[in-house]
């Protein structure tokens, strides 16, 4: 699977910037040399990036002194194929599923004419409700939203309500508040939570820890599903076997307690379920600087399907439920699309499907 190029991730950086009007009419960019070493990228791929921005009216290169922003709001008149805007606003842009997610969407606006505005909030729920804002203000034509913080209650509301009386359609990616009246493409992450625990104890598994985050419902639902997949069979997650996250506690304290808790559940389960590849590696890390090994000394099953490559930096597949990534991306787009049209339309929840590799042992 594609990842969005590195000239893309540039442009669609500096589409955002000046549409929001974070990089206003007449403001000079960084130099090439600058862009370059903030993306990571070559000089001729920034040069890509801007040169495409240029051919469309954004941006004007001025010989000996460098490349200007052209837009404003108020010019928008004379560019008529920037007129249909479509927010998408996701938490993270560059790195895990969110790449192909996004490439899903781009793929079919920009078959159907329009122009993307992507806008990350980083799972803060303030940076949600300026970027919701900003967005409102501009009137644009949909909105495709990964909502910030959903296992916690939604301070937003406010914000939602007045996309809803501004009849503006919007599509929920990857979760939704529960109290919110706005369709939603995802994984069915009850049902692979269900799936993983009937996964474990089909390979003998009885003594199972887990690894869930809080602040989103993902973490929450997935959670859910394993609890009663677990009480179908007379069974709970061993005592004191659980680790409770948020976005916030990657931080040096709460990473001593994790290695502290994880050795522990190591001690008394034979397997664990885990949030995500990326909580995953983190996990596997601790274990292998400990001295352990998966799946020898404990079994992981996962949620994503990432591209981390465990085999060749540890040594096992992970065994993990696969995300749509690019075609929850076109469902969400394709659903977008026919709100705007008025069409009904109604939620989509992708069925688990689980990837087996070696991170689970048998026992039996």
């Amino acid at each position: 699977m594609k990842s969005i190029p590195k000239y893309v991730e540039l442009m669609k950086w500096l589409e955002s910037a000046i549409i929001n009007g974070d990089l206003a009419a007449g403001e000079r960019l960084p130099s090439e040399n600058e862009l370059g070493d903030r993306f990571s990228i070559s000089r001729q791929t920034v040069r890509q990036a801007t040169s495409i921005l240029e051919s469309r009216g954004l941006l004007e290169r001025r010989r000996g002194s460098g490349t200007y922003v052209k837009y404003s709001a108020e010019n928008q008149i004379a560019l008529p194929h920037l007129v249909k805007t479509i927010g998408v606003v996701t938490t993270y842009l560059n790195e895990y599923i969110f790449p192909a997610i996004i490439k899903g969407i781009d793929d079919i606006l920009v078959a159907n004419n329009y122009f993307v505005q992507l806008s990350l909030t980083y799972n803060k729920m303030e940076r949600e409700a300026d970027v919701l804002s900003k967005l409102l203000a501009q009137k644009a034509e949909g909105l495709i939203i990964e909502p910030a913080k959903t296992g916690l209650p939604n301070t937003n509301k406010k914000i939602y309500r007045q996309i809803t009386q501004a009849s503006i359609p919007c599509v929920f990616i990857n979760a939704s508040y529960p109290d919110m009246d706005i369709p939603c493409v995802a994984m069915d992450d009850y049902a692979c939570g269900q799936a993983a625990i009937e996964h474990l104890i089909k390979c003998g598994h009885k003594k199972i820890g887990g690894l869930f985050k809080l602040d989103d419902m993902q973490g929450r639902l997935r959670y859910a599903g394993c609890v009663d997949a677990l009480h179908k069979h007379q069974m709970n997650f061993v005592e004191n076997s659980l680790i409770w996250y948020t976005t916030e506690d990657r931080n040096e304290e709460f990473m001593r307690y994790f290695g502290d808790r994880i050795l522990k559940i190591n001690n008394c389960c034979t397997a664990m379920v885990c949030y995500n590849d990326q909580i995953s590696r983190e996990i596997v890390r601790v274990l292998y600087s400990n001295g352990k090994k998966v799946p020898e000394d404990i079994s992981l099953v996962s949620f994503d399907d990432s591209n981390f490559e465990f085999q060749m930096e540890f040594g096992f597949g992970l065994t993990t439920f696969r995300h749509p990534k690019e075609e929850l991306g076109r469902v969400a787009a394709s659903m977008l699309l026919k709100l705007i049209k008025g069409e009904p339309v109604k939620n989509i929840k992708f069925p688990p499907e689980l990837i087996g590799r070696t991170s689970v042992k048998r026992i039996i």
